[in-house]
């Protein structure tokens, strides 16, 4: 957190348990990252939106009736930046699952802004979803792909995070 402050990045992180919101706030992160997985725990949802930080939410493999409560449960506790990712969970995932035609239903559905968390290879899905709106793209990074790490594959590496970022702007 003290460098990406020096290097004025933002950095967060994604709580797995209420001990770990904890632990974070003495960092005063500006938001919160719940995973595909904690969409569900209701009471890590409320801990994370009492902060009063930014939340990005990714759905994963959540249903419809998850993600309200999810989303219903980030409210009631006083979330009012909320960003829904879409997210297929698949490492990796295959362009044609990527099922972009849900970005607009999340921000119809729900009133918030949406993003895509891609797991697929390369840049395309991530440039396509932003002609359907989205305002966040996450995708992986690593330094370098042969260095082996669990997402390597699926990882994009600085060079081609650089081309991510100017097709997203030529896109957008």
């Amino acid at each position: 957190f003290e460098l990406a402050r020096k290097l004025e990045v933002g950095c967060f992180s994604s709580p797995f348990d209420i001990t770990a919101v904890e632990f974070l706030e003495q960092f005063q992160p500006p938001a919160y990252k719940v995973a595909s997985f904690e969409l569900i725990d209701t009471q890590l949802l409320r801990a994370i939106a009492s902060t009063g930080r930014a939340v990005i939410a990714s759905t994963g493999m959540a249903t419809p009736r998850e993600i309200k409560v999810a989303v219903d449960s980030l409210r009631d506790a006083g979330c009012k930046q909320l960003t829904l990712l879409k997210c297929t969970s698949a490492y990796p995932a295959e362009a044609k699952d990527a099922n972009l035609n849900a970005l607009p239903l999340l921000r119809e559905e729900f009133g918030v802004s949406v993003g895509l968390s891609d797991h697929t290879l390369g840049t395309t899905v991530g440039i396509t979803a932003v002609a359907l709106g989205i305002q966040m793209i996450e995708k992986h990074f690593v330094l370098d792909r042969s260095d082996g790490a669990v997402d390597a594959a699926f990882s994009l590496e600085p060079n081609e995070l650089r081309d991510l970022v100017q097709q997203v702007h030529t896109a957008h």
